[in-house]
């Protein structure tokens, strides 16, 4: 077997060995960096311009606790006078931006219309065909429709509500994908929080939610990019099984990054090792075509043949 070359570790030169190296750590980054983008709390900074101070969250109900849901009188939205109102009210609506304060009058005649019923009410009559795309695709056309969708819900904050024509004093905003939207998150806004639920910023639960789309709202997702999610206003149903669902979907660690690629790069390492230790192969000796040529003779003229003669012997002198 010929000697190595300098530099050469069996199947790659050392420069070559250098470089998938490199790109292997490479991937094992971009990689990284895609697991952590598609970890909930990697977006946990959504609405930042909006944030709410953790400290004064509300206090937790307990489970099994007697809890009544919030019903406040109204002529909801069944009414034909308030449906026309909102359809006024829903002239000053823009997508693709945050609440201005020309929204809000249909913004809190939304809140009203939430809780003038019981939220089980509302969900019997509720739309569940439309989803992500539709309300993401066609505001205009969906616009007031009440929608019940089941959701992944990733950050949980409060607000202290301005003077408002609801009467309420404090509102909750609740961000996260449902299954179709997939990592796509809704923001959701309601005003009585259900038992087991503790509001205090990233959370881990999923949670039905029936509202009414009021607009594409804008906001700012973890990498800096701008994004519209679909902007609910309504009632987060009690769900004592998704109430105790509160662990993280953490994915892989950077630890277990670190750690394939590790091993990845081990087992380059290796198998070039065993290449460079592998010993040669034995080849057969070469005959020319005459040799050939001269035996085939031998053999059709009934001579016997004589043993193919080894190159190196015709040097040799007597």
């Amino acid at each position: 077997m010929p000697p190595t070359p300098r530099g050469s570790t069996g199947f790659f030169s050392a420069r070559e060995l250098l470089r998938l190296s490199s790109a292997i750590f490479l991937l094992g980054i971009v990689g990284l960096l895609y697991v952590q983008a598609k970890k909930s709390t990697s977006w946990k900074t959504i609405a930042s311009d909006r944030a709410a101070d953790e400290a004064a969250a509300k206090p937790v109900v307990p489970l099994g606790a007697p809890w009544k849901e919030l019903v406040v009188e109204h002529p909801g939205h069944t009414d034909e006078e308030e449906i026309d109102a909102l359809k006024e009210e829903l002239q000053a609506i823009g997508d693709m931006t945050d609440l201005a304060a020309e929204e809000m009058p249909a913004y809190w005649r939304m809140v009203k219309w939430a809780y003038a019923k019981p939220g089980e009410e509302l969900r019997k009559v509720a739309r569940t065909d439309l989803q992500f795309t539709h309300l993401f695709q066609a505001p205009n056309k969906h616009r007031g429709a009440l929608v019940d969708v089941k959701l992944h819900v990733r950050l949980l904050r409060q607000h202290d509500a301005p003077e408002n024509s609801a009467n309420v004093t404090r509102v909750y905003e609740a961000w996260g994908p449902s299954e179709e939207s997939q990592t796509y998150p809704y923001c959701v806004v309601f005003v009585d929080v259900p038992p087991g639920i503790e509001v205090k910023g990233t959370a881990f639960l999923d949670a039905r939610f029936v509202g009414f789309f009021l607009k594409k709202l804008a906001y700012t997702d973890a990498m800096g990019v701008k994004r519209t999610a679909p902007l609910l206003i309504g009632r987060m149903l009690y769900d004592e099984a998704a109430a105790t669902q509160n662990q993280p979907d953490e994915g892989l660690t950077v630890s277990w990054i670190i750690g394939i690629v590790t091993s990845l790069v081990g087992l380059v390492l290796l198998v070039q090792w065993w290449a460079k230790m592998k010993p040669p192969t034995q080849r057969m000796p070469m005959i020319d075509e005459a040799t050939v040529d001269s035996f085939l003779e031998d053999l059709e003229a009934g001579h016997p043949p004589m043993p193919p003669q080894n190159p190196s012997d015709s040097r040799r002198t007597d």
